[in-house]
C-alpha cells in the first residue's frame, strides 16, 4: 500500500554551484539549534538603493559608533591585566605572563578566522534559507576547533614550558582556554554577519568583563599560570552565557523543533547549503591573518635581534605607537567585512573604510608630530623623550598595516589570497633588508618598517580602488544567490 505522499522538499536553483534545499512548508524550522536567535533571510540579495546606504560613511559611521567603544574597553581591560601584572609579579614573573601571552595570541589566530568565516557566511546567507542552519554548524565547528587546538595545546605544552621556562601549569590552562575561545569567536561572527552590532558590543564588552578574573590571582598573589587560570574560566563562563542567552533568546518553535526527526531533517538539509562555515575555509582565513601577524610583529623582534639592549627596549616602547595606530581603526573592518561580502555593496564599502581608515591614520599621525614627546615622557618617562623625533614613523607603519588588514579581511570575504600573497612578500623584504643591514640604529629600523609597511599598503589598496570603480558587483568563488 502506499500511503498519501508527504510535502516534499523543493529545490531552487541559485547562482552557486550547489542547489539550494528548501524544506516543505511547515519545516522551515527544523534544523535550527541556534547559537544565536537570527533571522532566515540574511543580506545576501540588496537591493541597489541599499547597497548605496549600506556602503555609505554614515551607515559605517552609525554602525562603528555602536562598535568602537565597546572594542575600546576591550582593549583597556587587556591594558589594565598589563599594567596590574606589571605592579603585583616580579619581573621574572612578568617575562614569563607576557610569553605566554604572546603564545595565546597566536594560538588565537584559528579563532579569528573562524570568526571572519562565520561572518562571511551569514553576511551571504540566501533568502528562503532554514533558519539557524548556519548558526549549528557555526557551533559544531567552533567545538571541534576548540577542542581541537585544545589537544593540541595540551600536547604541546611541555614543549612550549621548556621553551619558554615557565614550567607546566601556565602552557596547559592556555591550553584549556581555546575552547570557550572559539565558541565566542563564532559567536562574535554570527552577530558581525548579520550585522547585529549593538549585540556585539554587548558581547565584547562581556568578553572585557571576563577577562577581569584574570586580575584575581594576581590580587591573591598569584603567579602567571594563576592568570592563565583565571582568564580560561573567564571565557568559559562567557561562553556558558553566550550559549545560555542564545539558546533562551531563540524562538519557540525554534526551541521546540529538537525530536530525532528534526534533527535527521536539519542534517539532510545542511550539506546543501552554500558557503557554510568548514575547517578548510576557516584554514584559508588562516593563512593571511598569520601572515598579518607576522608582519606586524616582524620589525619588533628583528629589533631585539640587531640592536643594543638600551635601543631595543626604546624601539618596544615605539612599538606601542605602531600598535596603537594599527588598531585605532579596527572598528572600521569589523562594521565593513560582512559588507565586503556583498557582490553589490562590497565596492562602496572598500572605498568608505579606506577613506575612514586613512583618515584615522593622518590624523594619529599629526597627533603623533605634535604630542609624542609629552605622551612619552607621562606614559614612559622622560628617558624616552628622544624617541618623540621618531614617534611620527612608528604612527605611519601602524596606520598602513591598518589599510592592509583592511584589504586582508576583502580577501578573505571574496576568497582572494592576493593581498595574503603580498604580505607574505613584504615579510620577506623586510626580514632580508633588517637582517642584511649592517649595523643599522634605532631609526633605521623604523624607516625600513614604515617604508615596508607605506610600499605594501599602496601595492595592495590602489588597485583594489581602481578594480571598485571599474567592475560590476564583485563575485567569489560562491557567487551572490540570484535565484530563478
Amino acid at each position: 500500500m502506499h500511503g498519501t505522499p508527504g510535502p516534499r522538499a523543493t529545490v531552487t536553483r541559485c547562482a552557486y554551484s550547489r542547489p539550494v534545499t528548501t524544506p516543505p512548508p511547515g519545516h522551515e524550522h527544523a534544523p535550527a539549534v541556534a547559537l544565536l536567535p537570527a533571522s532566515a533571510e540574511g543580506p545576501a540579495v540588496v537591493d541597489p538603493g541599499d547597497a548605496r546606504e549600506r556602503g555609505g560613511l554614515a551607515s559605517l559611521a552609525r554602525s562603528g559608533s555602536l562598535v568602537a567603544p565597546a572594542m575600546m574597553v576591550a582593549n583597556l581591560s587587556g591594558y589594565l591585566l598589563a599594567v596590574v601584572a606589571s605592579h603585583a609579579l616580579a619581573p621574572e614573573g612578568y617575562g614569563e605572563l607576557s610569553a605566554l601571552l604572546g603564545v595565546l595570541l597566536v594560538a588565537s589566530v584559528p579563532a579569528l578566522a573562524l570568526q571572519a568565516v562565520v561572518a562571511r557566511s551569514v553576511a551571504r546567507r540566501p533568502p528562503g534559507e532554514p533558519a539557524g542552519a548556519r548558526e549549528r554548524a557555526a557551533l559544531v565547528l567552533s567545538a571541534r576547533l576548540g577542542l581541537g587546538l585544545g589537544l593540541a595545546g595540551a600536547a604541546l605544552a611541555p614543549l612550549v614550558g621548556a621553551f619558554l621556562h615557565t614550567g607546566l601549569a601556565g602552557p596547559l590552562w592556555l591550553a584549556a582556554g581555546l575552547l570557550p575561545l572559539a565558541v565566542l569567536s563564532a559567536a562574535q561572527g554570527l552577530l558581525q554577519g548579520d550585522e547585529r552590532f549593538g549585540a556585539l558590543a554587548v558581547l565584547l564588552c562581556a568578553q572585557a568583563a571576563a577577562r577581569v578574573v584574570g586580575l584575581v590571582p594576581l590580587l591573591l598573589g598569584g603567579g602567571a599560570g594563576s592568570v592563565l587560570a583565571g582568564l580560561a574560566l573567564g571565557s568559559a563562563l562567557c561562553a556558558t552565557a553566550v550559549l545560555v542567552v542564545g539558546r533562551l533568546a531563540s524562538p519557540a518553535r525554534t526551541r521546540a523543533t529538537t525530536s530525532r526527526s528534526a534533527r535527521q531533517q536539519a542534517a539532510a538539509v545542511a550539506p546543501a547549503l552554500p558557503g557554510l562555515p568548514t575547517v578548510r575555509s576557516t584554514a584559508q582565513a588562516c593563512g593571511g591573518l598569520l601572515a598579518l601577524l607576522l608582519l606586524s610583529n616582524l620589525d619588533l623582534l628583528l629589533a631585539r635581534h640587531r640592536l643594543p639592549g638600551d635601543a631595543s627596549g626604546a624601539y618596544a616602547v615605539g612599538a606601542v605607537l605602531t600598535k596603537a595606530a594599527f588598531w585605532l581603526p579596527q572598528a572600521v573592518s569589523v562594521v565593513a567585512f560582512p559588507r565586503l561580502a556583498d557582490p553589490r555593496a562590497g565596492a562602496r564599502v572598500l572605498r568608505s573604510a579606506v577613506l575612514v581608515v586613512a583618515a584615522l591614520g593622518a590624523s594619529a599621525a599629526v597627533g603623533a608630530l605634535l604630542l609624542a614627546r609629552p605622551f612619552l615622557t607621562t606614559a614612559f618617562g622622560e628617558q624616552y623623550a628622544p624617541l618623540a623625533s621618531r614617534a611620527p614613523l612608528f604612527v605611519v607603519q601602524g596606520a598602513a598595516l591598518a589599510l592592509v588588514q583592511l584589504l586582508v579581511y576583502r580577501g578573505i570575504a571574496l576568497r582572494r589570497g592576493s593581498a595574503t600573497a603580498w604580505v607574505l612578500g613584504a615579510v620577506v623584504v623586510e626580514a632580508v633588508v633588517l637582517l642584511l643591514l649592517p649595523a643599522p640604529g634605532l631609526g633605521q629600523v623604523v624607516a625600513v618598517a614604515a617604508a615596508t609597511a607605506v610600499a605594501l599598503a599602496l601595492v595592495v589598496v590602489v588597485p583594489a580602488l581602481v578594480r571598485s570603480r571599474s567592475a560590476g558587483p564583485e563575485q567569489d568563488q560562491e557567487q551572490a544567490p540570484v535565484c530563478r
